[in-house]
């Protein structure tokens, strides 16, 4: 008997060994119910079958699905179960795509009875990228480099993966390693002419659809520099446009370096009141032979002089008629030009010297293009030319030739920045005619503005490499503003940043206490004999009285509408003392006061607070303040609003408050009623940079417009943009 109780030991142990190894085994065998539904999952998406109802809600249009059926998993493994509790764990998974392994989990949790798959792997579409370096990584991998503009992203994949450096391509990854690549197809531009947010036009190849920010690069010594998003300068040659196989564009490289200015400017025309960039017709001719052209499409249509060409929209096309019949029609832009040196004649624009019988005219040659069902006009010209209609349209010829010389710097400055920028390219501009960007052809041509302008031919202010931010207008005070204090930026901060050679100053022989302060202002403001360079201007000093009903009047329409336009800066102050972005009653009721809550270093009022019956408001930035109080009377049978001019002179019904260098005097009945307000200041405009008047003060205290460019943009230089070179006071002579 104990022999075989010996015996048994071991053959018990023996069969515990192998149960122990069959429930093992059996365990191993037969996966979990959540890798059986990880596989399921996997085996619908890799056969094209629905797998929806395998997932989670929320991961329908997970970029992952999409991606894995058109790349295709040409196999997969489902692997070890790592649980976290009973109803959720991660399986780990193995999947084969034609660019190589994807080792990963997914996240599966119990819904009821079922198990879902809860999480996909990361995925990411970069729709463009710029190869620029490979190397292996310390694990042997291929790892590679690829610039998107804003940041360098890198990816693992095939060593044997065909990528070009330098080749731009649109890729996918899942967790970091790719899977798919596309070599984008170069297109090379002819002249870009526009380009909104989701389209490109080109002179010779007519529309391409692009991409949202669409980014642009430059070429620089064999580097790839990201100039910035839809950065491709209106009217250049030479760029690059990289697109899909259906012709979207991706992205743009330009050749070389964009240069400081272009020969020909590109000035949008406005309507003949300047409220419109968009026209409904338009009407040219010329006392030449002129041509009317469409590009891409090779139309073309003759002229002879003193006939008119009509345009008008029809749809998203642009119809040409003569003598009320239709010639043709295009989608694309018409060229309108003349083989002499003949002015064209815009007969549905007027300005100030227009000849009512011929229209105004136009040198270089004009564009009509169909923007959104509506006609826009281009007027395309040499730069020099642009400046001989903008020095005397900007400033009064009687400032003599130095000052013009300065108004010729500033305005030149002023317009090749704009044709490095993308202020109007909507439009296919490089910006308009009138005081949103530089007054043009308002005044015809003066003898002694364009000898200003010749005299100073190619002569920009540069400040450390970069053009000069020339602002100007019309008047001081007796001291100009910051830059900062009076714009805000981009991203709609305010106060924004600095700008060293836009700052406030004094303008005249002296200095005076700061004046941030209220009482510093009012007393420096008081001094109406002030030795101002300004004081020649007749909005020297100025002040205007309006009854509480009148500026209730404007209120009820300027405050509404100004928080429509820029809800940030009209701001509505709330029971716990915070002001805030809330909608403006259409009637604000009746006016209580008006306080000046902060001023710039120039004494520029930043913000206003406004006080009524219905609520209390705060106004922000220099424009917003003066539009808001403008000086009109809206009232029935009542006499209009006067400006009461420093030389004597009225002005009006203004259409807006001269300037934000403002105070407030109020005058009450007994019982503290407010009856009459009057607002005394100086100055007429921004007050940002050069004035006009100030140059001409300066130039009769026998200054040299070397010298006044340095006075209003301190530490700027003179370069001209045609001998490419830097010099100092002899620059453009």
């Amino acid at each position: 008997m104990k022999m075989k109780k010996h015996f048994l030991f071991p053959v018990l142990l023996l069969l515990a060994v192998l149960v122990a190894g069959g429930l093992i085994w059996y365990f191993r065998s037969f996966p979990s119910p959540p890798q059986k539904a990880a596989d399921r999952f996997l085996s619908a998406l890799s056969e094209g079958r629905d797998c929806k109802g395998w997932l989670a809600p929320g991961l329908s249009k997970h970029p992952f699905l999409s991606l894995a059926q058109e790349s295709e998993i040409r196999q997969f493994s489902v692997g070890r179960m790592e649980w976290e509790d009973k109803k959720h764990g991660k399986v780990r998974i193995t999947l084969l795509f034609p660019a190589g392994e994807i080792h990963t989990a997914l996240p599966m949790t119990k819904e009821g009875q079922r198990w879902l798959v809860s999480g996909l792997p990361k995925t990411t579409f970069y729709t463009y990228g710029v190869p620029i370096a490979k190397k292996m990584n310390e694990k042997k991998q291929t790892v590679w480099a690829l610039d998107l503009g804003n940041q360098i992203v890198e990816i693992h994949s095939r060593p044997a993966m065909e990528i070009k450096i330098g080749q731009p391509v649109s890729f996918h990854t899942v967790e970091g390693k790719l899977i798919d690549i596309q070599a984008l197809q170069p297109v090379s531009l002819s002249r870009v002419l526009s380009l909104s947010d989701t389209v490109l036009e080109d002179m010779n190849l007519g529309y391409f659809k692009i991409q949202q920010d669409f980014p642009v690069f430059s070429k620089k010594g064999g580097q790839f520099v990201f100039s910035g998003s839809y950065a491709i300068p209106i009217g250049s040659a030479g760029a690059t446009l990289y697109c899909t196989p259906d012709h979207i564009g991706r992205m743009a490289i330009l050749s070389g370096q964009p240069q400081d200015a272009c020969e020909k400017i590109r000035v949008l025309l406005q309507d003949s009141e300047y409220k419109s960039p968009l026209h409904s017709r338009i009407e040219v001719t010329c006392p030449n032979d002129y041509t009317v052209q469409s590009v891409p499409n090779g139309k073309s249509l003759s002229f002879q002089k003193g006939e008119t060409a009509e345009f008008k929209p029809d749809g998203k096309k642009t119809v040409v008629c003569k003598n009320g019949q239709v010639l043709d029609s295009s989608i694309f832009r018409w060229y309108i030009t003349t083989q002499q040196e003949k002015p064209l004649y815009v007969k549905t624009i007027r300005r100030n010297h227009t000849d009512p019988s011929t229209g105004t005219p136009y040198q270089g040659s004009l564009e009509v293009a169909n923007l959104n069902g509506q006609l826009t006009l281009i007027n395309e010209v040499n730069l020099e030319k642009y400046l001989c209609l903008v020095v005397p349209s900007e400033m009064p010829v009687k400032f003599g030739l130095e000052a013009l010389k300065v108004q010729a710097i500033a305005t030149r400055s002023y317009a090749v920045r704009a044709m490095q920028s993308s202020g109007y390219r909507t439009y296919g501009a490089h910006l308009d005619d009138s005081t949103d960007s530089q007054v043009y052809n308002n005044v015809g041509e003066e003898p002694i503005a364009t000898r200003a302008v010749t005299e100073t031919s190619g002569t920009v202010a540069e400040y450390q490499g970069k053009i000069v931010d020339t602002r100007f207008f019309s008047t001081s005070y007796g001291y100009t503003a910051n830059f900062h204090e009076v714009w805000s930026n981009r991203k709609n901060e305010f106060p924004s940043e600095e700008i060293p050679y836009l700052t406030a100053s004094p303008q005249f022989e002296g200095n005076v206490p700061d004046l941030y302060h209220e009482e510093n202002f009012r007393a420096f403001l008081s001094q109406t004999n002030l030795a101002g360079y300004d004081r020649y201007s007749p909005f020297f000093r100025w002040s205007v009285t309006m009854t509480r009903k009148q500026l209730e009047a404007v209120l009820n329409k300027s405050l509404p509408d100004l928080y429509r336009q820029q809800p940030l800066f009209v701001l509505t102050k709330c029971s716990d003392g915070d002001y805030r972005s809330m909608t403006i009653p259409e009637d604000v009721g009746t006016l209580l006061n008006i306080k000046v809550l902060q001023r710039g270093k120039g004494g520029n009022i930043m913000e206003l607070e406004i006080n009524t019956t219905q609520g209390t408001f705060k106004v922000i930035k220099e424009y917003n303040i003066r539009l808001a109080l403008q000086p009109v009377n809206t009232l029935r049978g009542k006499s209009p609003v006067e400006v009461q001019c420093h030389d004597g002179t009225v002005q009006k019904n203004f259409s807006l408050l001269p300037s934000a260098f403002a105070c407030f005097d109020f005058e009450r009945d007994q019982e503290g009623n407010l009856l009459d307000i009057v607002i005394r200041g100086g100055g007429y405009g921004h007050g940002v940079g050069m004035s006009q008047y100030g140059t001409y003060g300066l130039t009769l205290m026998g200054k040299d417009w070397q010298e006044i460019i340095e006075h209003y943009y301190p530490g700027s230089q003179l370069k001209n943009i045609y001998k490419k070179e830097t010099k100092g006071k002899d620059a453009g002579k």
